[in-house]
């Protein structure tokens, strides 16, 4: 008798059982999550810390908190790269730290400026009707960049903004503005405005600023290039 008559009839006769041979499938590896690398946005000539926040759906404090080479949210830099954090990143509170500072500060200066901390719409509901448009007064807040671009330039309107934004709303007041640098003018660059000291001749122009390099409430000189800047005249 043939094998596979043979083998047919053991099978038949229950001699051999024949099953499915059985297959064990291992656990699923567990996937590994791809990490995906931090947001940046360079910044651009206008954009302000809080124009950023709001572009990538979140806040201005939030920014401030994961990018610690900012030493002032008001004072950025065109080319600065800003890290946009995840929703649910945990963050060190360095903009508390930022707002104590800024309080003891305060609290050195003058009545005024105390007033005004102790009552933060202390501006808006004393001073906006009688300076906004008028170029009486300096109603910026003294250490920063904007109190300082005033008291150089008296002539110049309250309320323009902060650093950032007074080339166009000065443009919208009637005031010059331009591209070319001029001894005494209001130089702009992304969210910081300085004084024009000097042209120099080879490209560049020699600033005095306030909260710039020398740090929040001093004032400093540099040379930096023309270009970087917009002007109201």
């Amino acid at each position: 008798m043939k094998l596979a008559s043979i083998l047919v009839a053991a099978i038949a006769a229950g001699v051999f059982v024949v099953s499915a041979p059985s297959v064990s499938f291992a656990a699923d590896a567990p996937k590994q999550e791809k990490k995906t690398e931090d947001k940046k946005v360079t910044v651009k000539s206008g954009d302000s810390l809080s124009s950023i926040a709001d572009a990538n759906k979140t806040t201005f404090v939030r920014l401030y908190n994961a990018n610690d080479f900012l030493k002032d949210p008001n004072l950025i830099n065109e080319g600065d790269q800003i890290r946009i954090p995840g929703d649910n990143e945990d963050l060190p509170n360095r903009y508390a730290e930022y707002e104590t500072a800024v309080a003891q500060y305060v609290a050195a200066q003058t009545p005024v400026y105390a007033n005004y901390q102790a009552q933060p719409n202390y501006y808006a509901t004393n001073t906006a009707t009688t300076y906004r448009g008028s170029t009486a007064g300096n109603t910026y807040y003294q250490g920063y960049c904007t109190w300082y671009a005033k008291d150089r330039r008296p002539d110049l309107p309250n309320m323009l903004g902060n650093g950032g934004q007074w080339v166009n709303n000065a443009a919208a007041q009637g005031y010059a503005t331009g591209t070319e640098a001029r001894a005494g003018a209001i130089a702009e660059t992304a969210g910081h405005v300085t004084y024009v000291e000097s042209v120099n001749g080879n490209g560049t122009i020699t600033i005095s600023e306030m909260n710039g390099t020398a740090g929040f409430g001093n004032v400093g000189t540099r040379v930096v290039n023309a270009s970087d800047y917009r002007y109201i005249y």
